[in-house]
């Protein structure tokens, strides 16, 4: 653009076809940024109004304009602030953020319990997360912070991987709860660096291989372990820690030492919640924001404990102030790489649902790739501030979505973050007296919308195989553990899908109407001879239809139930099989091997083979490199099932004629209707790849 004496050769180096002229206008291009492809000489008179209009478009600022337009899509708060409406979105996102606050406070400090950190560490997993979420986060209304499965997931996989005789709950001050902590917060930030690999290798297509019944198994089963864990808060005893069978055995031994003050705060507590949640949803219309049932509970029962000094078990000191950012301990980061490797991937499959789910009910896309760059920096910032692995709440954040709607933004994040930050730095010596019991109380509560039992029941009545997958995922993580449990139901779910595609279904297919079928006006309709009585097969023609890619692994089963269709056949003479290949998209060398043995096996036994529904494109290559287009004949491929249809009545027509005269040469004979192969555009054989 600079240069009209570059322009100039530039535009004649493409008209005139110069070489030597070519190059050096691609090197000038090369150094401005312009890209040409190879081009053919039919293709110059394109090619130079593609140059024409790119020199249009050069800008000196369009690098610059390039590089923003990036950082905007990796940093999406630079695309929503500027643009921010206060008119609409502040009152909303300051009420969400001051009732998530509310919400947040009791449930970190319960989470963080359950993830077997004092309850400090669940306040501080609600406050640098969801920060570093509304900046580089793409789901506005997601609420990222403590979960009830991740957190008992992160305990699960700490316990497993490093065996102590006490916890957290039991000394916060003694080498065991240090050693949990750094291992804790070591997961999490092994996580993040798992997420930015993840992002790196393209690997949000992990979401695809967890399907919904391993979720609800894998969620109800983690529910058995939470109920487990906190038992002992209920009845205010101490117990050992191990398997869930184990913990259940120290806890029936514990139960003549049960605190009954600690008994009655949870049986208490536990029907408030129920009874203002209840209130909730019933008055839900009527008030501007729900009440704050964790939030009610906590400061009441706290306050009854305080002020009458009752003996139960407590949080007792609760350290004030922000914790220091700082680097854990890495003595026992060898046992902790594959558990957080199976932390990083629940996690972000639990957390993307979420995101997506919302992003689906407010009208915008999430990203998967920009949701592994938010939470990978959230957990390494959050865990060298204290916080276990962060995940998206999702009642949290359907409630944000309920009080924000469309017009809400990731601003409601730092409200919640200023408020719980302020309790932090403030009011924590007036949690003193909060009994644990409470905390149980929580969860529990929590945990009603975990359990799937209904899930399992009626995938028992809809899908057998789903049903069993369930129950794989839920027996094994009830039994040995979230970590075990998670990689056991994947495993169970890739097996399944490899089920599906070496064993996928088959059917033999009979003309909706019979022979009358080929002159409707609705068209050629084949359906399954089983499901459907009005399907009729043509006498001497069988139509099998393959449920899925033909490829390597399924190549025996499609040979086998072929065959079990042929021993199966109700007539005594077989005149032509038809493959319906409308589920057939690609086919690999090994299959056109055992394409070529079928067709040679029915030569023999003087039965016509066609192919219906047949995608050229996708497989030219193939055959055409194999020949198998020679071997079996172009004319025995079809478009549409009504050509081979009418071809194969063509056949059996004739056979039957052969078999009654035994007099007619084939040369002579003549079909009703003359010249089946080309006498329509709708039955005509397919034409060789390279002409169409």
């Amino acid at each position: 653009r600079e240069n009209p004496r570059t322009q100039r050769d530039l535009k004649e180096a493409f008209t005139q076809n110069d070489t030597a002229a070519r190059r050096g206008s691609m090197s000038w291009a090369a150094r401005h940024g312009i890209r040409f492809a190879a081009r053919g000489k039919s293709s110059i008179t394109n090619t130079r109004t593609e140059i024409k209009e790119m020199m249009k478009g050069k800008d000196d600022k369009s690098g610059f304009q390039c590089d923003l337009a990036t950082l905007k899509k990796f940093v999406p708060i630079l695309t929503w602030l500027p643009n921010y409406d206060r008119a609409k979105s502040l009152r909303v996102d300051l009420i969400a953020g001051l009732v998530i606050a509310f919400m947040v406070i009791p449930q970190g400090m319960a989470y963080g319990m359950l993830a077997g950190m004092p309850v400090e560490y669940g306040l501080y997993s609600s406050m640098v997360p969801p920060l570093i979420y509304s900046i580089f986060g793409g789901a506005a209304h997601l609420s990222l912070g403590t979960n009830a499965p991740i957190s008992i997931l992160v305990a699960d996989s700490v316990t497993a991987a490093i065996p102590t005789d006490t916890d957290c709950s039991d000394d916060p001050n003694s080498e065991d709860c240090q050693r949990i902590l750094d291992a804790t917060l070591l997961i999490c930030l092994l996580s993040g660096f798992f997420y930015m690999l993840f992002m790196i290798l393209r690997f949000s297509i992990i979401t695809s291989f967890v399907p919904d019944p391993v979720l609800s198994g894998f969620t109800t089963g983690a529910s058995m372990i939470i109920i487990t864990s906190n038992t002992k808060h209920v009845f205010g005893v101490t117990t050992k820690r191990g398997m869930i069978w184990e913990v259940w055995q120290s806890i029936i031994e514990e139960l003549p030492n049960t605190n009954w003050t600690a008994f009655a705060f949870f049986i208490l507590s536990y029907m408030a919640l129920l009874s203002i949640k209840e209130i909730n949803r019933k008055y839900k219309a009527k008030m501007p924001v729900p009440i704050p049932e964790q939030l009610v509970v906590l400061v009441v029962c706290t306050g009854i404990v305080a002020a009458f000094n009752l003996d139960v078990p407590k949080v007792k000191d609760i350290p004030s102030g922000l914790r220091k950012p700082q680097l854990m301990n890495f003595d026992d980061i060898n046992v902790l790489i594959q558990p957080a490797l199976v932390c990083s991937i629940v996690t972000y499959i639990l957390t993307f649902n979420v995101a997506k789910a919302l992003g689906e009910k407010n009208g915008y896309e999430v990203d998967g790739d920009q949701e592994f760059i938010a939470n990978s920096i959230a957990a390494v910032c959050g865990s060298l501030t204290g916080s276990y692995l962060p995940s998206g709440s999702f009642s949290r954040s359907a409630l944000v979505g309920e009080i924000t709607g469309k017009d809400g933004t990731p601003l409601h994040n730092v409200f919640s973050v200023l408020v719980v930050g302020l309790v932090v730095m403030f009011m924590t010596p007036l949690l003193y007296h909060m009994p644990k019991a409470i905390m149980a109380s929580i969860i529990f509560v929590a945990l009603k919308n975990m359990i799937n039992i209904a899930t399992a029941r009626k995938l028992y009545k809809v899908s057998k195989q789903e049903w069993t997958l369930w129950m794989i995922s839920f027996v094994s993580t009830t039994l040995l553990g979230v970590t075990y449990g998670i990689l056991i139901s994947i495993v169970a779910s890739l097996g399944l899908l490899v089920k599906f595609q070496a064993r996928p279904a088959t059917r033999v297919m009979g003309l909706l109407g019979g022979e009358g079928g080929l002159t409707s006006k609705y068209g050629t309709v084949c359906l399954d001879v089983k499901e459907f009585s009005a399907a009729r097969e043509l006498y001497g023609i069988k139509i099998f239809k393959f449920e899925a890619d033909l490829h390597f692994a399924n190549k025996d089963w499609f040979d086998q139930k072929l065959r079990k269709m042929d021993e199966r056949c109700q007539w005594d003479r077989l005149y032509a099989v038809i493959i319906d290949c409308s589920a057939i998209n690609t086919i690999d060398l090994t299959c056109v091997k055992l394409l070529e043995r079928i067709h040679r096996r029915y030569q023999e036994k003087n039965v016509k083979l066609l192919f219906a529904n047949w995608k050229a494109q996708s497989m030219q290559k193939v055959f055409e490199s194999s020949g198998l287009y020679e071997t079996i004949g172009e004319e025995n491929f079809f478009l549409k099932m009504r050509g081979a249809l009418e071809v194969g009545l063509a056949r059996a027509r004739k056979r039957q004629y052969e078999e009654e005269s035994r007099c007619m040469d084939e040369e002579d004979f003549e079909v009703e209707g003359q010249d089946f192969l080309g006498s329509s555009e709708h039955n005509r054989p397919m034409p060789h790849p390279i002409d169409s």
